[in-house]
C-alpha cells in the first residue's frame, strides 16, 4: 500500500512538471532532452526515483517482490541518465549550428 501511494505522488509530481511544460521528465520517447530547465528537472526526477528505489530495498523483505517492484523504476532512471548524458555531451555551440542549417 505504501508503494502504491508514493508511486502515485511521483507520478502527480511528474503530471504537475508537464503542465509546467517540463517535458524532458514526463515524454518517455526518443526525444532528446531540449535546454537545461529540462535537464534540471530530468535529474530531480531521477532523484526521485532513485529515493523511491532505495525506500523499497529498505522496507520489502521479499525478495521477488522487491525485484519485481523496483524494475520499472530502474529501467526508467537508465532511459533518463542516457537522455542526460546525450545532452551534456553536446556543446551549446552545436546545438546552435545544427539549428540553424
Amino acid at each position: 500500500m505504501i508503494f502504491q501511494l508514493e508511486f502515485t505522488l511521483h507520478i502527480a509530481g511528474d503530471a504537475s512538471s508537464l503542465r509546467q511544460g517540463n517535458t524532458a521528465a514526463v515524454r518517455g520517447g526518443a526525444d532528446m532532452i531540449a535546454n537545461d530547465k529540462e535537464l534540471k528537472v530530468t535529474l530531480e526526477r531521477i532523484g526521485r526515483f532513485q529515493e523511491q528505489v532505495a525506500h523499497l530495498r529498505r522496507v520489502e523483505t521479499n525478495p521477488e517482490n522487491y525485484h519485481s517492484a523496483v524494475s520499472g523504476f530502474l529501467a526508467e532512471i537508465d532511459r533518463m541518465q542516457l537522455e542526460v548524458r546525450e545532452y551534456l555531451s553536446i556543446h551549446p555551440a552545436e546545438v546552435a549550428s545544427t539549428s540553424i542549417s
